[in-house]
C-alpha cells in the first residue's frame, strides 16, 4: 500500500520530467529539420502563426506525455492494488 502512495505522490514530477525531455527532444527534432531555431514568442521576425504551430504542437506533446505517464502509473497502483 505504501508503494502505491510513492507512485501517486511521485507523478507529477515523472510527467514533468518526461515533458521536459520530449520537449527537449522536440525542439532538437525541429532544429534537425526545418535548420531554423526553435520559434519564440518575443521574436518579431517570426511569423506569428509559425510560432502558434509550434507552441500548439508542443502543447500536444506534454499533454500526450502527461497522459501516459498517469494512465502507466494508474494501471501499475491499480494492479498492486489487486494482490
Amino acid at each position: 500500500m505504501q508503494n502505491n502512495e510513492v507512485l501517486k505522490m511521485g507523478a507529477p514530477l515523472i510527467a514533468m520530467g518526461g515533458v521536459w525531455v520530449a520537449q527537449k527532444a522536440f525542439a532538437a527534432v525541429y532544429r534537425a529539420s526545418t535548420g531554423n531555431s526553435v520559434p519564440k514568442a518575443d521574436d518579431l521576425d517570426v511569423p506569428v502563426t509559425r510560432v502558434m504551430l509550434y507552441a500548439s504542437a508542443t502543447a500536444v506533446v506534454g499533454a500526450v506525455v502527461t497522459v501516459a505517464v498517469n494512465r502507466t502509473i494508474a494501471k501499475k497502483v491499480q494492479s498492486n492494488d489487486s494482490f
